[in-house]
Order: C-alpha cells, then structure tokens, then sequence
C-alpha cells in the first residue's frame, strides 16, 4: 500500500441534535487516529456520516474532525457511499503502512463481513464482502509470502477465514481458543490484533485480544446460607497467538485472563481497538531506530460516548505464556502427625499453627477428641518437619462458660465444623513483642461461629507453663467469622499512630481490620470491615477464601498463604500464596494464578477407614527456614502435613503472576 498522503482538513459542524459514536481506533507511526460516526436529525431515517480525529500522543485527539467516508465501487468504477446505518463492528489492523477497517453489513440475506483499506485516512475503499463471514472480526492482510490474508471473527469459538486472493475464502476451525473457562459460555468479542516480532514474545506472530463481561452476584453469609446484597461488572480479557506464517494456526493462548477490570455502573463499555506502545511513537521522539514494542494500549468508550484508555506490559504476556507455576513440594515424612488413641485426639490432629522461638518451630493444632470437641495441642520440630516433641494433653481447652451464649440464642441449631461439634477450632499464632497471640474459632455447635483471642508470655510459652489469658470474642455477635491472622509487626496509619493489622474471614472474603490494641469486646471493641481482599472471578480463588498464616516480611512485599475454594469445584480447598504492599498490607500486590498446593495425595483426602473429609489442604501457619518456607496445613480435616518452597522462587513467582496496575486515562477529545 502507498505510504499515507495527507489531506486538506474539513470542519465538521454538529447540529443541537448530532450524535457521535466512537467506533475504532488505528494508528500510523507515530500518529493515532480514532472513527467517529456522526448521526444527525431527530427524526428517521437520520443522516449518518463519518469523521477522523487525527491524535498526537496516545491520549489526546487534538485533530479538527475531518469528514471520512466509506466507498464502493460499483457498475464503470463508480463510487457509491456505503449506508452507514446499516454497518457496525468496526476494527482496525495496522501494520507498517498498510491499514485496513473490517466491519459488518447488513446485506441482503442477513449480516455479513466487509473490509476497506485506505492512502489517505480519509477515503476507504471497500475491497470486498466475506459472505462467509456472518459474526464481527477483524481482517489481517497477508504478512508474510505465502501466509495469505486471515479474518479472525467471533462465534462459539474463534473462527478463521483463510484467502490467498481476498476473493474465495475457506473456512478453517484452529485449536479450540478461548479456553471455556475464560468466557464461561458467555459472548466474548475480539479487540484487536497486533503483530509481534520476535524477541518481544518469543517466537512472534499475530496477537488476538479478546473480552468477555461478567456479571456476578456479590454475597455474603446469611445463617449458613449466601444472601445477595449486589453486584459487580467487569470485564476480562485474553490473548490467543497465531503463526504469521501460518496464521490459522493457534500457537498459545492464556488458559486464565491477562486481567479483570471492575466496570462501574452496570459495564456498558466498548472497546474500540488496541495499538502498540512505541516510545517512538512519542510525538517529540526523534528516534530512528528500529521500534521497540513493549506493551499495548487499550482504547474503550463508555456509555456516554467518552473514550479512555490503559496499558498493558508485554512481559505479563510473556509471563503467561512461558507457563511457568511454582508448587510447593511435600514432605516425604507426610503425614508428619496422625491422630493418636488418646480421646482428646483420637479424630484429628490437623490445621496447625506455628511460631518459631529459639530455633524451634513450634505447633499449635486442632485436635478433635472421641467427644466431639475440639482442643488446642502442642508439639515441636527442630528441622522444620519431623516432630520431636508432642504433648499428652490438650495445652489450651475452651470451656462454654468461659464464653457463654457465643451464637447469641439467635439460631441454636447444632452442625459439625470440620468434624467436632464445638470448642476452639483452627488455631492462628504470631510472635509479638515478646508474647504469643493466639486466636481461634470459637464453637458451641451454632451459628454464628465466632473469632477469639488468647495470648501467652513467650517465657511462659516455651518453659510449657500454659498460663493463656482470658479469651476475648473479637467478632460482633451474629456475624460468622473465620480465620483470624495478626501481622507480626504494627504500622503507622494515616493518622500517624501505630496499630495492629488484624486479618479475619466473613464470607466469602477475606477483610481487614486496623486497632490501636489487642483487646476486644462488648464494649471495647469488635472487628471491623475497614478493607477486603476479594475473590477472583476467574481464578482457583473464585468462591472463598481466608488467610492461613502470619504474613513474612520480605524486600518485595509481605509474604501470605491463603486458602481458598474454586465455585467451579467447591469441592476441594486448595492453598496459594499473596504479596501485601508493605506500608498497607490490606492491598494485594500479586496473587498466585494457580494454588501452589492441591489435595492431590492421599492422605489429603481420607485417612485410615476412610475418616476425614475429601479434597482439603488448609494452611495454619508457614515460617521461613534459612531461605526455605515451610507451609503446615491440615490434610483431610485428619492429620497434620508440610511442604516447602524457597521464598525468593515464591516471591518472584508471585511478582510474574501479578496482574499490573492498570490505570485507566480519559483520552481527550
């Protein structure tokens, strides 16, 4: 195609009445431009044009609109204005200088593909209909010898037309791309395209993005029951990559979405086109290099006709092609603690909490007695995974008259927690100042079940003078609350004072609470909702999660395991890992895409006669030993297990998992 040719600009004067409709962004150079179509008249049929803002810089369109218009050649080369109204869908693919926009027609047996290209921005010839053709896509022109021009359209699936002269076109069906768990059945639609050379993702080729919009319910926990309080839109998107020489064939797509943006309001946004981020395409660059792509811009409109833009990194891209998932490894000595015939213990030894004190890592885990009830145990390793050290009887026992009317008479029915029927279930401990904190569930076989706090002097601790203070119920009364974690260490709030961040479990989220001390109750205080750390739509994490254990400082973030439930296989828990911003440990700086442990063994899934309960690894507590993180987790709702992973191959798995900060820019127009 001849390089561009610039034209005399034409004003566009808009009536009282006008309606302009952002329909697709391209780019040239250094140049982006963006295609209006402009409606005028209160009655029908009214009068549709098209515009170009030509733009200068990846978020201004400072162009004066300049009259465009859409042509076909008819009967002796004559010219003949396409009907505007009745074409929508319209895509960009620009590539060096060629330029192409597909759309669709209503034709005269229903909707069909067409394609135009351009010299000058401003007249685009249609090169032809793709009968074939009948969903919205985008058309790639040959970019390589031999590779032959490509339609990528939506359906079921991506579909592919194939042509070697842009007028007989087959039809060919690739690797089957989304994945169904991207979209879930639901619509998805195409973006854009953009050819990637290699070096920027290895091997190159032609990348499709592509979105899908969600809608789901917000919930919370109502009597053992989810009740609706709202919804959340948003939007996900996804990248499949096809041979530039072949480019029917799917070379990789992203089994999960590169991302999930919240739309606010009820997610009525389009999006109008992708382009590449070129530091040459700066208008006051006076490079000549070579361009050196490193990410891409998104362009969408909303309801208002507004249009906005973000940017994705490339390496993220990279990142989810390489594959790479890191797993913790089991202990060979798994499980490294079993119930034993004492009755206090005799149905389960599991869920522990740690704390590691003068060179030992020492185990706080549920122990589930013949009766029902539930117990705090004792016991210690000097390696980290074979148990030296285990007590004969409970070290901690709650008591119903300690902490009377817990389900505050308000729903008496009994139902069993992890196997017992009430008393202190799924210890959490962290080392503060010289004291242990430990907090637990507080149980008497009714709903709400309630979070408390208990604590020990370390001398006391480690001389096994078991002398916990009083318990305090920290959650309010008729709010179910699980899984209580205090980070090790206070921080400055924002209004200057130091104070305790306080993790806790409502369903199904995990929140975030900040106190100035560690003392609860009616008429003190009880835990609130400050900050929540949610679910994930479209992830391992998408029905429930809580935190496991005390988050590890380390240069990059906090380092936390999480537990958490897939609404596709509720079935089974599985464990991850999440950094915390170091400051505010309530943001989420990187979540693992994939759990890094899974109830795959046996033992995670029954014990000897087939007790416990299937499909469950639920982390307690995690310490790190000289470089190597140990993770202790219940398996089965039975017995007490580890696994291990080195922090920095965790950390640095976590920072290529995370999902970039995107900042969402009004272009303006």
């Amino acid at each position: 195609m001849a390089p561009i040719k610039k034209t005399k600009k034409i004003g566009i004067t808009p009536d009282a009445h006008s309606q302009k409709i952002p329909l697709a962004v391209g780019y040239h150079k250094k140049e982006v431009f963006l295609l209006m179509k402009i409606i005028r008249g209160k009655k029908e049929p009214r009068e549709h044009g098209l515009a170009i803002v030509r733009g200068h810089g990846e978020s201004v369109f400072t162009g004066k609109p300049e009259h465009a218009h859409l042509v076909r050649i008819g009967p002796r080369g004559k010219k003949v204005d396409e009907n505007l109204a009745h074409c929508r869908d319209f895509k960009f693919f620009c590539h060096d200088d060629d330029m192409t926009l597909a759309y669709v027609r209503q034709g005269t047996h229903g909707p069909e593909f067409a394609y135009a290209s351009t010299e000058d921005f401003i007249t685009w010839v249609v090169g032809g209909t793709v009968k074939e053709v009948k969903k919205p896509g985008i058309l790639i022109p040959e970019l390589e010898d031999g590779a032959g021009d490509v339609i990528y359209s939506n359906g079921g699936q991506i579909e592919t037309a194939i042509s070697q002269n842009l007028r007989s076109w087959k039809i060919v069906f690739p690797a089957r791309a989304p994945h169904w768990n991207f979209f879930e059945g639901l619509p998805f639609n195409i973006v854009g395209a953009i050819a990637v050379p290699d070096g920027i993702i290895a091997g190159g080729g032609i990348a499709l993005f592509y979105e899908s919009r969600m809608k789901a319910d917000i919930l919370i926990d109502d009597h053992l029951h989810n009740k609706k309080i709202g919804d959340e839109h948003f939007v996900k998107i996804g990248c499949a990559l096809f041979s530039s020489k072949n480019p029917t064939q799917l070379i990789w797509q992203t089994e999960l979405p590169l991302m999930e943006i919240s739309v606010e309001s009820d997610g009525q946004i389009s999006f109008i086109g992708v382009t590449p981020i070129h530091p040459e395409m700066d208008p006051k660059s006076k490079s000549k290099k070579e361009y050196t792509m490193h990410g891409v811009r998104f362009y969408f409109s909303d309801k208002a006709g507004k249009i906005h833009l973000f940017e994705f990194p490339l390496e993220h891209i990279a990142d989810h092609k390489s594959g790479r998932v890191t797993r913790a490894k089991r202990a060979p000595e798994n499980p490294i603690m079993k119930p034993s015939q004492k009755g206090w213990e005799y149905d389960g030894v599991f869920n522990p909490a740690v704390v590691r004190l003068d060179g030992k890592v020492h185990l706080l885990y549920r122990a589930v007695g013949n009766d029902g009830w539930s117990r705090i145990g004792h016991a210690a390793t000097t390696d980290g995974v074979r148990i030296s050290e285990r007590g004969v009887k409970p070290v901690y026992s709650l008591h119903k008259h300690e902490i009377p009317d817990l389900a505050d008479g308000e729903d008496m029915s009994l139902f069993s927690s992890g196997g017992s029927w009430g008393g202190c279930e799924d210890p959490k401990a962290t080392n503060i100042d010289g004291r242990v904190y430990m907090t637990f569930v507080a149980h008497d076989g009714g709903w709400p079940m309630r979070s408390a706090l208990t604590s020990i002097g370390k001398k006391d601790f480690l001389n096994k003078k078991w002398k916990w203070a009083k318990p305090q119920l920290m959650s309010p009364p008729n709010v179910g609350s699980k899984s209580v974690v205090i980070l090790p260490e206070k921080i400055i709030d924002e209004d200057g004072t130091e104070k305790y961040v306080v993790f806790h479990r409502v369903w199904p989220n995990i929140m975030v609470d900040l106190v100035p001390k560690l003392e609860f109750g009616e008429g003190k205080r009880w835990l609130r909702n400050l900050y929540s750390i949610r679910p994930r739509r479209s992830y391992w994490d998408s029905q429930k999660m809580s935190m496991g254990t005390a988050p590890i400082r380390t240069p990059h973030g906090w380092l936390a395991i999480y537990s958490a439930v897939d609404r596709q296989d509720s079935s089974k828990y599985k464990i991850g890992a999440m950094l915390l911003d170091l400051k505010q440990p309530w943001k989420a700086i990187a979540r693992s895409r994939k759990p890094i442990l899974e109830p795959d063994e046996q033992y995670e899934n029954s014990y000897e006669g087939g007790r416990g309960k299937s499909g469950i690894v639920y982390p307690g507590g995690a310490v790190d030993i000289d470089g190597m993180l140990h993770i202790y987790y219940g398996g089965a709702d039975m017995v007490t297990c580890v696994a291990t992973v080195p922090v920095n191959e965790l950390v640095e798995s976590l920072l290529r998992d995370r999902q970039p900060h995107l900042k969402i820019t009004p272009c303006l127009l």
